[in-house]
């Protein structure tokens, strides 16, 4: 019998179907849809494990729902009803859009596939978050769980106490206090999309200094975990979420970052933005040590997808130890809804699934003839490796689609763009031309993990968060000029650390007794496009970025002409 875990309607929709508290399959809607961020309801996943798996009501136990609807409207309906005329353009529209909501969850589900009611069921927001993340720890009894992000539920973050068969929320703040929409704001006024670009405002932080940190201070006052309302729209409009006096602070919005002053003054902004950011984590981590007596922390929530916070925090609390999973926002939610279901069915919390690879299994799904048609295999496994090491030392860049997909928002390996990591061009071309990615946005070396010493200070505290990208790790003095090409302003790197466990290895390994020990990795995607998923969607991309080599299933191929 299978469960089934669903996240929608607010960020990037996903599912999770787990068996014998294995996960069977990971998916996202924007996979299938091609739609960066769908948040629709999942149609086209759940058509998709039901063609794949033919799961219907005969076979699945439970379908979990990763919070509860209505408390979700409710809480930002009363907010802001307090204050009905002010707010009347959001007012109106929440209650519009009632009948779209997840209110109506289980009858968005039934047009998919009838399901009797007593068997869809309902997390909560953060323990949803919670679950997840615990999902890849074994002992999850010696963790504590600290949740942060925009809002669910009307609760902004939480700190979760894990016991041998229960988990237990033991402190939370409330809306509009949230560090997640204080952030937000930030990144809607320098003119980035909320909930896709706060990672710009995270990568311009580093060419800026705090000078704002005292108006920013005013805005969300960290001490208190308040964020000012006077500074916030987002409870009184459906278009934009600062007011009128966080201009007065700051100045025009939107400015454009072509321009050597503007560059500087936002950047500022945002260095002044992140120290409040990670101060206020700093704050909330210390409280989660004296509140559960753990020193292992599991950070989850969009918040924790800003790795600079993360590991600024880290080293702060040297004793203690950091995960953030792979999926720290509402898509891996869809697989913490999962464990829910599995914990109402077994009363213990042992879902146990560490890989950040559960995607559909390609080679099982792929069309053998379509794809014999797209590519031309030019190499097998034994010469593969030597040619890519060959398009490398001339300055070539190589798709890959391996295994399966990754959970998260960072390409592992399977589903990325590589090149080598020290060429210069090689990886200028491929940030700015390939990717069209701002000239403030570094790239993210791919290392084998045994040669990580060799080039990276190691953090021991978080050192295991470089497997999927969740930290950063600064350079050693004597390399800094050798690979400049894949650091930061600030001398960090987003290091991904690869051991046998990757589908990826080998051909790292291969190249590292060529002496080229880091590549540069990237999502296999067109800027604002999702991930590749399908071979259709490798073909189509790697024609409109004008590439011509994939690596696939440790053989090499080249794209033909059709």
């Amino acid at each position: 019998m299978y469960i089934l875990g669903v996240s929608a309607y607010y960020h990037e929709s996903s599912i999770a179907l787990i068996k014998k508290d294995k996960i069977v399959c990971f998916i996202k809607e924007e996979w299938l849809t091609r739609i960066k961020g769908d948040n629709s309801f999942p149609r086209n996943a759940i058509l998709f494990l039901k063609k794949k798996y033919n799961i219907s009501n005969s076979n699945l136990d439970l379908v979990c729902y990763y919070e509860k609807p209505f408390t979700s409207w409710w809480k930002l309906f009363k907010y802001s009803i307090n204050k009905p005329i002010a707010n009347k353009d959001f007012l109106i529209n929440h209650v519009k859009n009632f009948t779209n909501s997840s209110i109506f969850f289980k009858r968005d589900l039934n047009k998919k596939i009838k399901i009797s009611s007593n068997k869809v069921v309902f997390s909560s927001h953060h323990l949803s978050h919670a679950l997840y993340a615990l999902s890849i720890v074994k002992k999850k009894k010696d963790y504590a769980v600290l949740s942060i992000d925009g809002v669910g539920e009307g609760i902004t973050s939480s700190i979760f106490n894990i016991k041998e068969k229960e988990i237990e929320c033991i402190d939370f703040t409330t809306y509009p206090n949230s560090l997640g929409l204080f952030y937000s704001i930030i990144t809607d006024f320098m003119g980035f999309g909320i909930n896709e670009d706060e990672y710009k405002v995270m990568s311009l932080s580093s060419y800026g200094k705090p000078v704002f940190y005292n108006k920013v201070s005013k805005i969300f006052d960290k001490k208190k975990f308040q964020l000012k309302e006077d500074y916030i729209r987002f409870h009184k409009s459906i278009d934009q979420s600062f007011s009128k006096d966080l201009i007065k602070i700051f100045g025009t919005p939107f400015l454009s970052l072509n321009n050597k002053n503007n560059f500087k003054k936002y950047s500022n902004i945002a260095c002044s933005a992140q120290k409040i950011l990670e101060e206020t984590i700093d704050l909330l981590v210390k409280k989660t040590l004296k509140v559960t007596k753990k020193n292992k922390i599991i950070i989850c929530g969009g918040v924790a997808l800003n790795c600079k916070a993360i590991t600024n925090v880290a080293k702060k609390n040297k004793n203690t130890f950091f995960i953030v999973p792979p999926s720290p926002g509402d898509s891996g939610s869809a697989i913490g809804a999962a464990a829910y279901a599995n914990y109402l069915k077994q009363k213990k919390i042992n879902f146990f699934h560490p890989s950040p690879f559960i995607g559909p299994d390609r080679k099982s799904n792929l069309d053998k003839r379509l794809f014999n048609l797209m590519f031309k295999k030019i190499g097998n496994e034994n010469q593969a490796n030597n040619f890519i090491y060959k398009v490398f030392l001339k300055g070539g860049i190589i798709a890959t689609y391996l295994s399966k997909s990754e959970i998260g928002p960072r390409a592992l390996g399977n589903t990325s763009l590589i090149c080598d990591g020290l060429n210069k061009k090689s990886v200028k071309y491929l940030n700015t031309k390939i990717k069209n990615r701002d000239f403030f946005q570094p790239l993210a070396p791919i290392i084998l993990e045994k040669n990580f010493n060799k080039f990276f200070l190691k953090e021991k505290n978080i050192f295991n968060n470089h497997k999927w990208m969740s930290v950063l790790a600064k350079v050693k003095k004597k390399c800094y000029r050798k690979i400049k090409p894949i650091l930061h302003i600030d001398k960090t790197a987003r290091v991904q650390t690869v051991n046998n466990d990757f589908p990826i290895y080998n051909l790292l390994n291969y190249l590292d007794k060529k002496n080229m020990k880091i590549l540069v990795n990237t999502s296999f995607n067109i800027s604002k496009d999702p991930i590749v998923f399908d071979i259709n969607d490798v073909y189509v991309n790697m024609k409109r970025l004008g590439l011509l080599y994939l690596y696939c299933f440790g053989k090499i191929y080249k794209i033909r002409n059709l």
